[in-house]
């Protein structure tokens, strides 16, 4: 029997972030078991930066809730978000959970062509800021298949169910999870990684912010991606970032360490921290 995961990333109890995720897993068809995770309701720290998390099958030493929660995605055959829109962008607490993935290609293999379903709530319309594309990050990281990415306008508490579409779009989510060929990004996203927001360069060129594709504005300023030859979440591109570059930040840093202290002298007596 598969597994499924939803995880809420809300203090709102039967907010519009839950409803959504239950609704997607309620309307799977396939026989699986159902799990929810509110993350607001963990303990999650912050990353220290320690790198012990870079050593094969090491779990994150901090003693907080996140090896459980990236236990739970890694048993899971797919993943359900739900996370609301604060101020611009998804809600701190996914922010926090993704910074935790310094290990990643610890995890990727229990991970990699999974489903997993984003739920983006938001409030007043033109404010969604860059919800969509940090949303994105976590399951691209995880090397998941995104089956979609949508963004609900529903502001109160519940608000969601007003619109019958809503519900009809969640159920078929749930219909299709298992069976659906992945999200097909628009004329104006990323086709790498479905972000919506770019960097401009010279000479009508552009950069997908997250996988740092590069393509040139067309007509109508639709950005045409067809010749880009890179993207940090091909299979390529992380394993030698993770396993290669930041494997090897620790190495680095032994080698300098010496020096680095040195340089830190200076700035040691310099205590002016306040605290409430």
């Amino acid at each position: 029997m598969k597994k499924v995961l939803g995880l809420v990333i809300s203090h709102r109890k039967l907010g519009n972030s839950e409803i959504l995720v239950k609704e997607v897993m309620n309307s799977i068809p396939e026989p699986c078991s159902r799990e929810l995770i509110r993350l607001t309701d963990l303990k999650l720290e912050p990353c220290n930066a320690c790198y012990r998390c870079l050593e094969p099958e090491n779990d994150c030493p901090i003693k907080d809730d996140f090896n459980f929660v990236i236990r739970k995605i890694r048993e899971a055959d797919a993943l359900v978000i739900g996370v609301p829109v604060y101020i611009l962008g998804p809600h701190g607490c996914y922010k926090m959970l993704t910074d935790r993935l310094l290990g990643i290609q610890n995890h990727v293999e229990d991970t990699k062509d999974k489903p997993c379903v984003i739920v983006i709530p938001h409030g007043a319309k033109g404010w969604e800021g860059y919800s969509k594309t940090a949303t994105l990050v976590m399951p691209r990281l995880l090397r998941m298949k995104i089956v979609d990415c949508w963004e609900v306008h529903a502001t109160l508490p519940g608000e969601s169910l007003l619109n019958p579409d809503n519900i009809k779009y969640a159920q078929n989510l749930g219909m299709r999870i298992f069976n659906d060929s992945g999200y097909q990004p628009g004329s104006r996203e990323c086709p790498f990684c479905g972000s919506d927001l770019f960097r401009l360069l010279s000479e009508n060129r552009l950069e997908c912010s997250i996988c740092s594709a590069q393509g040139i504005l067309k007509y109508d300023n639709i950005p045409d991606f067809s010749e880009a030859d890179y993207c940090r979440f091909s299979d390529q591109e992380l394993e030698e970032h993770f396993k290669g570059w930041v494997a090897n930040t620790k190495t680095r840093f032994l080698e300098k360490k010496e020096r680095l202290k040195v340089l830190q002298k200076d700035y040691r007596n310099k205590e002016w921290w306040i605290k409430p």
